[in-house]
């Protein structure tokens, strides 16, 4: 009776086997997790707790999320040239610092030349001689209204900027959505970190199984499901996140340096009251919202596992940022 009951053990844990090796298999054809692969590229930040974690300063043709390839200055700032570094500003440069998420980052843009970031800096510079224009890309993965504010504080300042601009998506005021960073330099979902495998090894072999980004997909939107910030935004409610936008603003009065918050395009929803908000507040903005019309939904997303926006959605909002600073008091062409 024994030997029947460990046959008949064996053969399910055979079947079991078999069964996860024929899914690995599929997810890998399939391509979902590619996006969400990508190297050790973060590290902690210690000038506060406000900031989890930046990219790794000095990376060369390092993989970042979304099949992004990317090299980091000595900032840590993605960037064409690995190592950059800079010293004090020089009088004919104008610095804009940017702060976003992985929106901003560039998250399924391959090219560094192709994120909105970098065509601001190339489009100001080819159409005036006056100025070096130089533009500062400390968008990240997963940040906050948070930490884009603590990042004018403890970083974008450091620079000594001409205009500061914080570029955001609605789920930018849904503080929970930061992760954590490990010892090695991955990101942890706060909500799924409890079931992260113990030991460094282990979770490095992990991250190879591509079933296991399936796995984790279905567990945060069926376990730990997320406040919807489109629907609260189109309901016209203005979350009470909507102070960091405040205080990104006071900052950069304090520091007589002028500010924009970009509100991004995307494909679905509504920025509902915040533009009258932000007015009422005078907070300088704009307002790219309508640039989605000019892009079909296969045209919009960076790829059918990827929902951020493309190499074109991202040169024309570059192209757009462009055409608004050109027109600022302090910008000279």
């Amino acid at each position: 009776m024994i030997r029947t009951l460990l046959r008949k053990l064996l053969t399910v844990g055979y079947i079991l086997l078999i069964t996860l090796v024929a899914l690995e298999m599929s997810v890998r054809i399939w391509g979902f997790s590619e996006p969400h692969i990508y190297d050790p590229i973060y590290t902690s930040f210690d000038r506060t707790e406000d900031i989890p974690y930046i990219h790794k300063p000095n990376l060369t043709e390092a993989r970042a999320r979304g099949l992004a390839v990317i090299n980091t200055d000595s900032l840590g700032l993605r960037t064409k040239r690995a190592g950059a570094s800079y010293g004090a500003k020089p009088l004919n440069q104008y610095r804009i610092a940017l702060t976003g998420d992985s929106y901003t980052f560039g998250e399924g843009v391959t090219r560094t030349e192709d994120t909105y970031a970098q065509v601001l800096e190339d489009r100001l510079n080819r159409h005036q001689q006056a100025l070096t224009v130089r533009v500062f890309n400390f968008g990240a993965s997963a940040y906050s209204v948070k930490q884009m504010a603590a990042t004018l504080r403890y970083r974008m300042l450091d620079l000594q900027p001409d205009l500061v601009v914080m570029a955001v998506i609605p789920s930018d005021f849904n503080l929970a959505r930061t992760p954590m960073i490990d010892a090695e330099g991955y990101l942890v979902d706060q909500r799924l970190s409890s079931f992260s495998p113990p030991g460094a090894a282990i979770r490095r072999a992990f991250r190879q199984i591509h079933l296991a980004y399936v796995l984790r997909e279905i567990g945060v939107r069926w376990l730990y499901p997320a406040p919807d910030m489109n629907r609260i935004f189109s309901r016209g409610e203005i979350p009470d996140t909507y102070d960091y936008v405040r205080e990104f603003k006071q900052m950069a009065e304090e520091q007589n340096v002028p500010c924009v918050i970009v509100l991004l395009p995307r494909m679905h929803g509504a920025w509902g009251r915040l533009p009258d908000q932000l007015e009422r507040d005078r907070i300088a903005y704009i307002d790219l919202s309508n640039l989605k019309n000019e892009f079909t939904k296969e045209q919009y997303v960076a790829s059918r596992f990827d929902p951020h926006p493309s190499a074109a959605v991202h040169h024309r909002i570059g192209e757009s940022l462009a055409e608004y600073v050109q027109h600022l008091p302090g910008f000279v062409q």
